[in-house]
C-alpha cells in the first residue's frame, strides 16, 4: 500500500513538472488598427484637427467593478499616460454581469468580437491600437508600466495626412457631427462617435474604487472610408444618458475594416497553440508508461523473493492461501482545459483536449 502511495506521489510529481506556467505576453490582433481620439464635452461645441502621426495612442481598457486585479492595471496605466500621448477608454464587462451597471452589453460586445484571443473574455485585457493586448496584471518585461509605454511608442504608420472633427449639441441627447479625413493607405476604415463618461460613480463595486473613468457608453456608427485622399461626411445622432452627471464626452473614432480571410491564420495560431498542449499530453504518458513499468519489474521480483524463501524441508505444512486478484483500474487521464467562456445567456462552458465540450449545470460540469 506505500509503495502504491509512493508511485501516486511520483506520477503528480511528475505532472506538475510538466505542467505549462502561465506566463504574461504581448499578443499581436488581426482584427485591424484602431486610431482617432479626438473628443470633447458633449454638451460644448467642438473643433478639432490633428494630423494622422500627432493623433493619441488608443489604450482600451477592459475593467469592471469586481475586477481587484484590474487596479494595478488602471493605475499603471494612468501614470504612463500622465507623461506620454495617450488616451484611455474603459470598457466594462457587461455578459450578464449584475455587479457591474457602468457597462454596456453592445460595447462588451465589439470589444470581444475585436479582442477574440481572450476568451472568455476576463479583465484585465489592455490593448494598444486595436493591433497589440496584454492580458492580466503580471508584467511582461520589468514593470506594467514599462510594458504599457512600450506599446504606447509603437506607430500605426499611417502615413502623411489629417483628421479633422466638429460636434455641435443640439439638445440634451443629441447633436450634429462633422468629420473629414485625409489618408494614404490602402486600408478601409469604419468611422464611429464613442460616447464616453468621464467620470461614473459606483460606491456598490466589489473592487472599492468607487470613481471609474473613461467609461465607454456607446459606440455609434457613421460611415465608413474605403479610398485614399480625402473623405468627410456629416450626421446628426441621438446618445444615451450617462450613467450619472453630465460629464459625457464625444469622441471621434476609425476602426480598420479586415478582411475575412484573416480566419485562416487565427486557425493556424490555434493549431500552434494545441501543439504544446499534445506535447504536454505525450510527455504525461511516457512518464506514466515508465512509472508503470518501474512498478510491475519491482512486483515481479518481490514476488520471485518471496517464493525463494518459502519452507521447503522440517517445516509444517501451511496451508497456502490464494488472494483472488484483483483487477487494476487503469489510470485514467483527465482531459486538460483548452478554452472556457461564459455565453451570453450566463452559461459557462468548456473546450476539452480530447475534442469533447461541456457546460456547468450549476452544480456539475455536463458532457455535451
Amino acid at each position: 500500500m506505500t509503495r502504491i502511495k509512493v508511485a501516486i506521489l511520483a506520477i503528480i510529481f511528475a505532472l506538475s513538472i510538466l505542467s505549462p506556467a502561465e506566463a504574461a505576453e504581448v499578443e499581436e490582433l488581426d482584427s485591424g488598427m484602431l486610431f482617432g481620439g479626438l473628443h470633447g464635452l458633449a454638451n460644448e461645441t467642438i473643433v478639432l484637427n490633428s494630423s494622422l502621426d500627432a493623433l493619441p495612442t488608443i489604450a482600451e481598457d477592459y475593467t469592471a467593478t469586481w475586477c481587484g486585479q484590474c487596479l494595478v492595471v488602471e493605475d499603471a496605466l494612468e501614470n504612463v499616460a500622465s507623461s506620454s500621448n495617450i488616451q484611455i477608454y474603459s470598457v466594462h464587462r457587461n455578459i450578464n454581469d449584475p455587479e457591474d451597471p457602468l457597462g454596456s452589453e453592445a460595447v462588451d460586445a465589439q470589444f470581444r468580437d475585436r479582442y477574440d484571443p481572450y476568451l472568455p473574455w476576463k479583465p484585465p485585457i489592455v490593448g494598444f491600437n486595436g493591433t497589440y493586448a496584454i492580458s492580466g496584471n503580471v508584467p511582461v518585461g520589468a514593470s506594467l508600466e514599462a510594458d504599457y509605454t512600450e506599446q504606447a511608442a509603437k506607430s500605426l504608420n499611417l502615413g502623411t495626412g489629417f483628421v479633422a472633427f466638429a460636434w455641435t449639441p443640439a439638445g440634451p441627447n443629441s447633436g450634429t457631427v462633422s468629420w473629414s479625413i485625409e489618408q494614404s493607405t490602402n486600408s478601409s476604415f469604419n468611422v464611429s462617435i464613442w460616447m464616453v463618461e468621464k467620470v461614473g460613480t459606483f460606491p456598490d463595486g466589489t473592487n472599492s474604487k468607487e470613481n471609474y473613468p473613461h467609461i465607454v457608453r456607446e459606440i455609434i456608427y457613421l460611415d465608413f472610408v474605403n479610398t485614399t485622399g480625402l473623405s468627410q461626411g456629416v450626421q446628426s445622432i441621438n446618445y444615451a444618458d450617462a450613467y450619472d452627471g453630465t460629464d459625457l464626452e464625444v469622441h471621434l473614432m476609425f476602426h480598420e475594416i479586415v478582411e475575412s480571410e484573416n480566419e485562416i491564420d487565427t486557425s493556424e495560431e490555434e493549431e500552434d497553440s494545441g501543439g504544446f498542449s499534445g506535447l504536454y499530453l505525450s510527455l504525461s504518458l511516457g512518464v506514466l508508461v515508465l512509472i508503470g513499468i518501474v512498478a510491475f519489474s519491482f512486483r515481479s521480483r518481490l514476488k520471485w523473493f518471496n517464493r525463494q524463501e518459502s519452507p521447503l524441508i522440517n517445516q509444517p505444512s501451511i496451508a497456502e492461501t490464494v488472494t483472488p486478484a484483483v483487477p487494476v483500474q487503469p489510470i485514467l487521464i483527465e482531459p486538460t482545459v483548452l478554452n472556457e467562456w461564459t455565453d451570453e445567456t450566463g452559461h459557462t462552458w468548456r473546450k476539452m483536449s480530447d475534442g469533447s465540450g461541456r457546460w456547468w449545470n450549476g452544480t456539475t460540469w455536463q458532457e455535451v
